[in-house]
């Protein structure tokens, strides 16, 4: 079966940051700004299919991404999915919203009903700092 995260990860955004377990893309949709996903880059469908070091990698991944993301976007909350309906494939998405953003803003969000524009400064923001090392 073809997975178009193990066939090529850059159709579904842009890679931000790469190393030997995981891709980091900030999603097409752009919905809202600062989407991103955390993608395994071994093809398993679930956390539990990933040995104890893997996943723990993947969690460091992700929490500083989510780090990186609220601190350029100004949003104080995110919002993570797992959800793989329409590609089984582990991936985490995460989306930066605002503390005052309702269901109804966040559904909005995940159904690609809201959307900001492509922002090339603000994807070399992210790219930078989740490249830099860590302090």
């Amino acid at each position: 079966m073809a997975c178009e995260l193990c066939d090529d990860v850059t159709k579904t955004g842009e890679l931000v940051f790469e190393d030997a377990f995981t891709f980091v893309v900030l999603h097409n949709d752009w919905s809202p700004r600062g989407h991103a996903m955390v993608v395994a880059k071994r093809h398993v469908e679930n956390a539990s299919d990933l040995d104890e070091d893997e996943l723990l990698h993947i969690a460091r991944v992700w929490h500083r991404t989510e780090r990186v993301l609220l601190e350029v976007t100004g949003a104080e909350r995110a919002i993570i999915f797992k959800l793989g309906v329409f590609t089984p494939h582990l991936h985490l998405h995460i989306y930066p919203v605002a503390a005052t953003a309702t269901r109804d803003d966040v559904f909005a969000a995940i159904n690609g009903k809201a959307s900001a524009d492509r922002d090339e400064p603000f994807i070399e923001r992210v790219r930078v700092l989740l490249t830099a090392p860590p302090h």
